[in-house]
Order: C-alpha cells, then structure tokens, then sequence
C-alpha cells in the first residue's frame, strides 16, 4: 500500500527526504524514517537558506600611527687655542694668531641645515684677558645703513655672537655690522619642558665697555649697482664684560654663531654655525659648545 502523505505527516515536516528515501517509507513506516533523519539534523539535503552563517570574528583595530620624533643634530664643537699673540684691532685679521685660531665654518640655514649662498667663517682663540674672533663674510651685496649702538641691526645685515657661561636661560648677545655699528645686551630666556624658548626679553642698558672691533669692507656698502667680495670683524671680548675669569683648561661654555645675509631681490639668509632646527636664534639649547684648551 503506498502512504500518500498529508500537510501534517512526518514526509511533509521533513522537507529533506529523498526519492530513495520515500520508497523505503513503505518498509520502516513514514514515522520511523523522517524522526531519524529528524535527529540527524536533515543535513544531507537541508536547502541552503536553512544555514546560520557565523560572521568571521571583527579584525583588532589598527593602533594609530605615531610620528616619528624628529632627531635632532648633535650641538657642533670647537677647541679654542690659548694663545699669548698680541694683536693691533684694525679689522685685517692679518697678524699670526688669526692663522692659529681655531676656525668655524659650515653655516647652514639655521632652520632647515639648507647650504648658504656664501661662505662664512668665525676664527676664534684666547688669552689670558679676552676672548677674540675674527669673521671673514663672503658678500656680493653687502647692505648696511645703521650706525648708532644698539640699532636694530639684524633688519640689514649683521653677524651675531650669542654665549654662556653658565645656565642657559641667560646669556650675552653681541652683534656687529658692515659699517661698524655694535649691539651689546643680556638676555634672559623662558625655556619650556623640551628646551624650547618660550618667551625671551633682555637687559637692553648692558654695555662691554671693554669691547673693541673694527670692521674691514672690500666693496661698497649699500650699493647693489656693483658686485662686493668680502667684509671682515674682528674682535676683542674681555672676560670681565662677559662677568667671567679666565677660563681654566677643559671648560666648556655654550655659544652660537649666527649671520644675516641679505641680497637686493632675494630671500634673506639666516645663518647659524650650530644649527637651531626650532625657529629664531634665540634657541640656546641649541648653542653650540666652545671648549679652551689650556694651551696653544
């Protein structure tokens, strides 16, 4: 007899049996073979739509990115010489020290570490009494109008000389022009957690009245008509303006060496012979070291 199933029989609630399976109804019994299948699942012949798919586990959130620190220069280096020379202060650079003295050359775009469009370099030895440097500045355009002490001389050209004996939040700052202008002042600096200068203001009154420069010019001063080679500082610092004895051997003090160079049609230039990476000069974490030997 073959079972026609109804809605409700066990062949209709277990959609999965196969034509091989509803011919063997007829010998187990409808009941018997559907509950089996049943119990396994309806696997062999479950239509798809029937399947729970497990959505595959979230990827970990990508940790955020960094930047990388910026690494910054080491401070430069000079050993000065003590030297027992005497010199005459004319500008020439041309007596014997200055061919001992220590030179400084290598500046940079204080910011950036970009190359100069000219050279410049800083000799630099002592004695017993003073500090002396001689600046030797390649010049196309030399540019140059101020005069008067404590001008605002970085507005045209100027070389600068920043130091430090002691803690770095105070220092000297020293300038001086192509026309022989000089600017002499203290400067107290706010330094933030990283070094920074956050704020920096000065003892304008401060006067080295022991101080002597004079400057050489080969060209003509203010006159883009004509092409300039070259001017020249040279410098005579006691150790009393700078409120210092006599360094003894192996001290260390920290300084900067810093030029602008202007040239009619151009960008200026900001120099720097110890590079500052952070912006302005008034950056004395960034100060270089100069070392005095003890001996010549």
């Amino acid at each position: 007899m073959t079972v026609q199933p109804n809605s409700d029989s066990p062949m209709t609630r277990c959609p999965s049996l196969s034509s091989v399976s509803r011919r063997l109804v007829s010998f187990w019994g409808p009941g018997l073979l559907c509950a089996a299948l049943v119990v396994s699942g309806c696997r062999h012949g479950a239509p798809k739509s029937a399947e729970v798919a497990t959505p595959p586990p979230a990827p970990p959130p990508k940790a955020a990115r960094l930047p990388k620190p910026v690494r910054l220069p080491e401070p430069r280096t000079v050993h000065l010489p003590l030297l027992a020379d005497r010199i005459t202060v004319d500008g020439r650079l041309d007596e014997p020290a200055w061919g001992k003295a220590a030179r400084l050359d290598g500046f940079v775009q204080h910011d950036t570490l970009a190359r100069s469009r000219v050279r410049t370099e800083v000799r630099a030895w002592y004695d017993n009494e003073a500090l002396y440097l001689g600046w030797v500045c390649q010049d196309w355009d030399i540019q140059a109008t101020l005069t008067a002490r404590d001008s605002k001389f970085w507005e045209e050209e100027v070389v600068e000389f920043f130091v430090t004996a002691g803690a770095l939040d105070e220092y000297f700052e020293l300038q001086w022009n192509p026309l022989g202008g000089a600017f002499d002042a203290i400067i107290k600096n706010q330094l933030g957690p990283d070094g920074r200068s956050e704020k920096f203001d000065g003892d304008w009154s401060y006067t080295a009245t022991g101080m002597k420069w004079a400057v050489k010019v080969d060209g003509t001063v203010q006159k883009s008509s004509d092409q300039d080679l070259r001017w020249t500082v040279e410098v005579r610092i006691p150790f009393a303006d700078l409120k210092q004895p006599t360094p003894k051997a192996g001290h260390l003090w920290r300084a900067n060496f810093y030029r602008f160079n202007r040239d009619t049609g151009r960008k200026p230039e900001l120099l720097s012979w110890s590079p500052t990476v952070w912006p302005g000069f008034h950056q004395p974490t960034r100060f270089g070291q100069i070392i005095f030997s003890g001996h010549p």
